[in-house]
């Protein structure tokens, strides 16, 4: 009991928490995210293996433009993210997936930076501040986006930091200068070459939307005071992305693949009304995007949002702001027939201080109910290390920090689900240790155990090897496991087209169950663990009701034929 008192004071103590209890938190963030950011395993989408391939092969180039990418990828990005990797890699020689992320990871503690500040003014604490900044990172969207080698967390710094110019330099009535209008629009236009022209439609209705508010709907006022500065930062913006095609060899190439079938490609399509409400980018997957990029803060983000609703009247001018600013992007990519939620990534800064600035104006009782998903996260982490620890894998495959760091975290959630006064408080703190906590799990595999050894990657070197590839180049990670190799990709399912490549006697890795042994004249190279992420319905009951972990994992065996 006495325990619980001085914890009690401590934490209800705002001078305690803004010199130790949140500047604590934000060292675990950062070990969340920076830990094993060259692991094969971390969260990521699929886009980071052909977005890496096409880096490699520009750089090997040895020239900016035309980007290069592989026979049958077209490439449809700008051209600013593979430059960053060519530059982190040296032009491709000091390849590793740690110097091609961390760049990424900059750009995402900078934008925290911003959440940071901008708070902190709106507010007049830096309390507000660290809580809008960890709010931020603990975003599922910007851990799963915001370390691999994709464009979101680029986009989202420079988009972000226009808004952030106008808020924070926000005074009623106040006319910002032409310069400052440049360079709103050369942060968009930054923002641009990392993602599409495209962002100048929402970022302009929602710029329109902020200063026709403020003049109170004038639209008089607005055309003749603001119209044409807005105008300015939009042009600026596009002349900027228009440096690709004119810079480019062959813009006649970036024009049709990029501009019209990337672009305005998704503007078309037969059964537009019916794909709204059907098919693969249904309406509800966009406005339900901003909950499902917040993760383990979509409750408490609904929470602030009605609480936004009902005190609008009341709002700071900075808030409204921010709230147009995330609407804008919803309703903008609500339009176009493809809709994704990573679409609204760059609102998520602005949503992290709107739930910053109200943290502590939620009620304690309702933390019960918010905690219970990352409690419920946490009881299946650390199930399944200790699951994993004491069958599929071999004794000792994890280190005693490892195993207990996912424990400290499923008991600091036991805590905080039956204490909703210290549920404020711990939040944040329990998804950083939940982050931590799976790439603790997946440890194993990033270590000896998921890597082929010394002998193996010598007898590769300089040889051509197939290796399995569900995805868009997907093959390309292959690479880091076998440096100096030559890889090319082949589907596992497809059983005729692995027939041919074994018979013609080239190295090939296959995938086979744990403990399945390779039948037939074959020579085995090395043999690695890899995670299974494809099991079939029978396999998802024995996971689950007969607790058969083996089929969460598989060997992947480097074998040629005798």
């Amino acid at each position: 009991m006495q325990i619980r008192n001085v914890l009690s004071s401590l934490l209800s103590d705002a001078g305690f928490r803004t010199r130790f209890l949140w500047p604590a938190i934000t060292v675990i963030a950062l070990f969340s995210y920076l830990y094993s950011l060259d692991g094969l395993h971390i969260p990521h989408i699929g886009d980071e293996a052909p977005y890496i391939q096409i880096t490699r092969l520009t750089a090997e180039g040895g020239h900016w433009l035309p980007l290069e990418s592989a026979e049958g990828l077209e490439n449809t990005k700008p051209p600013l993210l593979f430059w960053l990797g060519i530059l982190s890699t040296n032009w491709a020689r000091d390849w590793s997936l740690f110097r091609l992320r961390l760049p990424i990871v900059v750009h995402t503690f900078l934008a925290a930076g911003l959440v940071f500040l901008l708070a902190g003014r709106i507010t007049g604490s830096r309390e507000s501040g660290y809580l809008s900044a960890l709010t931020f990172l603990g975003f599922w969207s910007t851990f799963q986006y915001g370390r691999p080698f994709l464009t979101n967390l680029p986009e989202t710094l420079f988009v972000f930091s226009a808004f952030f110019l106008v808020v924070y330099f926000w005074e009623p009535g106040k006319r910002h200068g032409f310069l400052f209008w440049c360079l709103l629009g050369l942060l968009v236009g930054i923002a641009c070459l990392y993602k599409s022209f495209v962002l100048v439609v929402p970022v302009g209705f929602g710029l329109s939307w902020i200063y026709l508010s403020e003049r109170r709907w004038g639209l008089t006022e607005f055309l003749r005071s603001d119209a044409l500065k807005i105008s300015i930062a939009l042009l600026v913006a596009l002349a900027c992305f228009a440096l690709w095609p004119a810079l480019d060899p062959d813009p006649a190439s970036v024009f049709e693949r990029f501009i019209l079938k990337e672009n305005f490609g998704k503007l078309q399509g037969e059964g537009y009304i019916t794909g709204l409400f059907s098919g693969p980018y249904p309406v509800w997957r966009i406005w339900l995007g901003h909950l499902v990029n917040a993760g383990a803060f979509a409750l408490p983000l609904l929470y602030v949002a009605a609480l936004g609703f009902k005190l609008r009247a009341r709002l700071r001018p900075e808030e409204k702001a921010l709230w147009i600013f995330v609407l804008s992007f919803l309703i903008v990519y609500t339009v176009p027939s493809q809709r994704q939620g990573n679409y609204l990534i760059p609102t998520t800064p602005a949503l992290a201080i709107l739930l910053g600035v109200r943290w502590f104006e939620i009620k304690h009782r309702w933390f019960t109910l918010f905690n219970f998903p990352l409690l419920a996260i946490l009881a299946l982490l650390t199930a399944l290390m200790f699951a994993l620890s004491n069958k599929a894998l071999p004794p000792q495959s994890y280190q005693l920090w490892q195993l207990a760091l996912p424990v400290l975290a499923l008991g600091i959630s036991v805590v905080a689900f039956f204490s909703p006064r210290a549920g404020p408080y711990l939040f944040h703190l329990m998804v950083f240790l939940a982050f931590a906590s799976f790439a603790c799990l997946m440890a194993p595999l990033e270590g000896p155990l998921g890597r082929f050894p010394a002998e193996t990657i010598d007898a590769a070197k300089g040889r051509l090897v197939f290796v399995p590839s569900h995805f868009i180049s997907r093959y390309e990670r292959h690479r880091f496991l076998l440096p100096g190799a030559e890889i090319r990709g082949y589907h596992p399912t497809h059983r005729d087209q692995l027939g041919r490549l074994l018979e013609s006697r080239r190295l090939v890795a296959v995938q086979r169950a744990l403990g399945q042994e390779i039948a037939g004249p074959f020579r085995i190279f090395g043999t690695r663990l890899d995670v299974k992420t494809r099991q079939s319905r029978e396999e998802v009951w024995k996971i689950l009701f007969e607790r058969d972990f083996d089929l969460l994992l598989q060997q992947e065996i480097l074998i040629r034929l005798e």
